[in-house]
């Protein structure tokens, strides 16, 4: 039984619904139905194209010209097991895409892998929702375009390779720069902050077929290769030319690394509520944009292998794509070019990185769980989530100051990102995978083939416990712990927030929490938790 009512002395109109709900009841039941309403204040204004946008922009960013270099070597500089390792990746993102949109068919709604999760764990009641609202606000950085972006703008100035990736911060305060002042593009202006987001996308497009047609003009023509990718006794071999053994901590990496490169296809759910016909736009947009960097990689991937040698390949690190056009075309022009078409890239990707982080910022403020959650998710001051922006902004800028600036930096950051980003798809993946019968009564226009579901779990399941074995020196940078062991102490952390919140606190003091939706004067609903002492 719910109860709506004007609160009086407010400025504008502001109503809470009253709920008989409470914390000990099962998610499903609970805010999820109470935030119903999948529409936000912005409305729906993302078409096909701007979605295309999205997907391109987030997935082909400056990470296919900084992370094959630690995927080769990773791979002990073997070509077959690097080329196959990154089909391994494409397939696992389009098997985990096809989930995606499975589940988004029931959720149309902002908040992507959040959403999935509590719909398929909705026991113990709020568990699910607290342990990811907490872990991905402890975690909604985009600092990865932003290192890359850093680097590539001192290359592109003149500074050497040993500046670049050993000597300097420069390159993190550069990104922390450009972060915020994006946040504030986005912050002040939804449609400014679009617009220019939809013109770098436009550019990106551009770089893609160019560097994909440089890759394919790089395979068939040029002479001067340092291996022979035509010749199947180098493709088949297993030969390596690293003199460090291949462990499976470090085909793990290799794995986690170019599965973050295609990493974007799970982040466009995350502003559902913002697109038209999410249904049909996601399932046109998403595997189009997925094949189109599929191709630019792999033609990419190749260059790589046939032009540089493996000592190259190795010592260029994130500065790997400039290394590669500077010998093709002469520093002059293949250096310069290759710089600013990935600072173009980096900056297109960090605009629709920070765009939807803040979206998923503002969906979990909505569930009132942390303190001053009504002001952060409001869209404030210009119909835009500001405060939302600036928690990722702020986040991001406080790694980036942790974080040396090195190349191991960058490559610690793209493990740590994607081990937990991995967790949680195992956990989608084995979530779908139990919950079929429970799905048969929804229509779905596509559903994943249980045989994919299966892949992507086992593969999953694989990508979280390999770091755990082998030679995991690479693992871990300057005084920070191991990837793994960072990722799954800040779980730890969230665990332990929910069950003080929602357990032992309660359970001390003889209270329970009930749920108020407060709906605020632009019609964003926000979830308020208030005590009601136990008689």
């Amino acid at each position: 039984m719910e109860d709506t009512h004007l609160i009086e002395g407010s400025k504008a109109p502001l109503y809470i619904i009253e709920s008989e709900r409470d914390s000990t009841e099962d998610l499903s039941k609970n805010v999820s139905s109470l935030i119903s309403d999948n529409e936000v204040p912005q409305g729906r204004h993302l078409g096909i194209f701007s979605t295309v946008i999205l997907f391109v922009s987030r997935i082909v960013g400056g990470g296919i010209y900084s992370v094959p270099s630690s995927v080769f070597v990773n791979c002990g500089g073997n070509v077959s097991l690097f080329l196959f390792v990154w089909l391994c990746a494409a397939v696992m993102a389009f098997i985990g895409m096809s989930m995606f949109l499975e589940l988004g068919t029931i959720l149309p709604k902002s908040g992507g892998r959040k959403n999935f999760l509590e719909f398929l764990y909705d026991k113990p009641p709020m568990m699910t929702t607290v342990i990811l609202c907490t872990y991905c606000l402890m975690t909604c950085f985009a600092m990865s375009p932003a290192m890359i972006l850093g680097k590539y703008i001192l290359y592109a100035l003149g500074y050497g390779e040993d500046f670049v990736n050993k000597e300097s911060y420069a390159s993190n305060y550069i990104g922390i720069a450009a972060i915020m002042v994006i946040v504030f593009v986005h912050g002040l202006s939804l449609n400014h902050g679009l617009i220019i987001q939809n013109i770098l996308g436009i550019i990106k497009l551009v770089i893609v077929l160019l560097m994909s047609l440089a890759g394919m003009y790089v395979t068939l023509f040029y002479h001067n290769a340092s291996y022979d990718i035509t010749q199947p006794s180098l493709l088949f071999s297993a030969a390596v030319q690293s003199s460090e053994a291949i462990s499976s901590a470090s085909l793990t990496s290799a794995f986690i690394q170019c599965f973050y490169c295609f990493a974007g296809w799970d982040t466009v759910h995350t502003v559902t509520s913002e697109i038209k016909d999410p249904n049909r736009t996601l399932k046109l947009a998403g595997p189009l944009s997925l094949l189109m960097a599929l191709i630019c990689y792999l033609s990419l991937n190749i260059a790589y292998i046939k032009v540089l040698t493996y000592e190259e390949i190795k010592n260029a690190g994130p500065l790997l794509g400039s290394v590669l056009f500077s010998k093709i075309f002469g520093k002059a022009v293949g250096a310069q070019f290759i710089n600013i078409s990935i600072i173009l890239s980096a900056i297109s990707n960090l605009f629709v990185t920070v765009y939807g982080i803040s979206r998923m910022n503002q969906e979990i403020f909505r569930e009132g769980l942390f303190p001053f959650s009504a002001q952060l998710a409001r869209n404030w001051p210009c119909n835009s989530p500001l405060p939302s922006l600036l928690i990722c902004g702020i986040v991001s800028s406080f790694w980036l100051y942790l974080l040396p600036g090195t190349g191991a930096a960058f490559d610690y950051l793209i493990n740590f990102e994607g081990y937990g980003n991995q967790i949680m798809l195992l956990l989608v993946a084995a979530g779908l995978l139990v919950r079929r019968e429970r799905l048969k009564r929804y229509q779905f226009p596509s559903r994943t083939p249980i045989v994919g579901v299966v892949a992507f779990l086992l593969l999953s399941v694989y990508l979280s416990v390999g770091p755990f074995f082998g030679n995991g020196t690479g693992n871990s940078v300057g005084k920070f712990p191991s990837y793994q062991y960072a990722a799954i102490f800040l779980f730890a952390l969230s665990v332990g927030f929910w069950f003080m919140k929602f357990v032992l606190l309660p359970r001390l003091f003889k209270y329970t929490l009930r749920s108020t939706v407060v709906v605020q004067n632009d019609g964003l609903t926000v979830v308020d938790w208030r005590r009601h002492p136990v008689e």
